[in-house]
């Protein structure tokens, strides 16, 4: 889980319109009380990653990215490509606000191991973080993996300065296992460990962070299983 922490609030932000049709990966979509989730689309990254607020949210979420490195065209492509794989490996969504489908924050399985039933989640918000919109999705996607796709294990990768990260991710009940030393490079060439923290099925079906987010930010049913 590349996890991001930024709290930011841009009223100026233009609305994303829904899409024309649903995406072929219909279990990436559903309608909330609070957020609307659907599956990102190339528009979606090429009208947000230029953000400034959301590209501060990418440097944690997508370390990987880097502006001056790779197109915006390129990472449309990618995740065009992405899409036409089955199996899939990865699968990405867009966060909305119900209401105002107003553009929230983005969610990720990767890095998918369907023999091991095991994949990194990954959530950045970059705007509402810690917001009933924000609880819900994530609530949403805990909930999709371990109970309606066929996951046993979900990683999740934090850098050990992201305090806020750590912290939501330990309210969560979810455990550290490993150090992975000089991990990644980031964009001034330097080395960085991450902190991998992991959740269990059995641990996330009979933890009380699952019971209280069901009291706060109760589910719809899945509309994955009515389309």
């Amino acid at each position: 889980m590349r996890v991001s922490a930024l709290t930011v609030v841009l009223p100026t932000d233009p609305v994303l319109q829904p899409p024309s049709s649903l995406s072929a990966d219909r279990q990436f979509y559903y309608q909330g009380a609070s957020c609307a989730i659907r599956a990102l689309e190339g528009a979606d990254i090429l009208q947000l990653y230029p953000q400034p607020t959301v590209a501060a949210a990418l440097a944690a979420y997508r370390p990987s990215y880097q502006p001056h490195e790779h197109p915006l065209h390129d990472w449309v492509q990618r995740l065009q490509w992405l899409a036409q794989l089955d199996p899939p490996v990865e699968r990405e969504a867009l966060v909305l606000h119900r209401s105002s489908n107003t553009p929230l924050g983005f969610l990720a399985l990767s890095a998918v191991d369907l023999p091991n039933a095991k994949a990194e989640m990954s959530v950045a918000f970059f705007r509402g973080q810690g917001s009933r919109p924000a609880l819900e999705a994530v609530h949403w996607l805990l909930d999709m993996a371990f109970i309606h796709l066929p996951f046993y294990k979900l990683v999740f990768c934090v850098h050990p300065d992201n305090h806020a990260a750590i912290q939501f991710l330990q309210g969560l009940g979810i455990a550290r296992e490993a150090i992975l030393r000089k991990e990644l490079r980031t964009a001034d060439g330097q080395r960085t460990d991450l902190w991998r923290y992991a959740l269990l099925q059995p641990e996330w079906l009979s933890s009380p962070a699952r019971a209280r987010l069901q009291r706060l930010v109760p589910l719809q049913p899945f509309s994955a299983t009515e389309t």
